[in-house]
């Protein structure tokens, strides 16, 4: 593991807890666990230039923010998987959202 990738790896056993999927039947029950338990996770619906992210409700991007620690993540829902990635720079976590971007065709 590389240094970079150890950093990262520490990042995301530093966030918080994501709603468990399985008391959600799509991404809108997913986002609403968000409300419920207030985890500091936010769902993230698009980008600055108004373009949307994911394909809701099936596939849902979330990010957490903690500036005092240097923490930022990114949680991607996607029909009952969760994926999650810890970030350590919040440009860094910027540029992976937008994998995510939906393209306008």
């Amino acid at each position: 593991m590389t240094p970079d990738e150890l950093y990262e790896a520490v990042a995301v056993d530093l966030l918080p807890d994501l709603p468990d999927v399985e008391m959600c039947d799509s991404g809108y029950d997913w986002m609403e666990r968000f409300r419920i338990e207030c985890s500091g996770w936010r769902e993230v619906p698009g980008i600055a230039d108004g373009r949307l992210l994911g394909d809701w409700p099936y596939q849902v991007v979330a990010h957490f923010n903690d500036d005092e620690r240097s923490l930022y993540g990114l949680a991607v829902y996607t029909e009952g998987d969760v994926r999650v990635e810890g970030f350590r720079d919040r440009a860094a976590r910027n540029k992976a959202t937008n994998a995510y971007v939906q393209d306008d065709d």
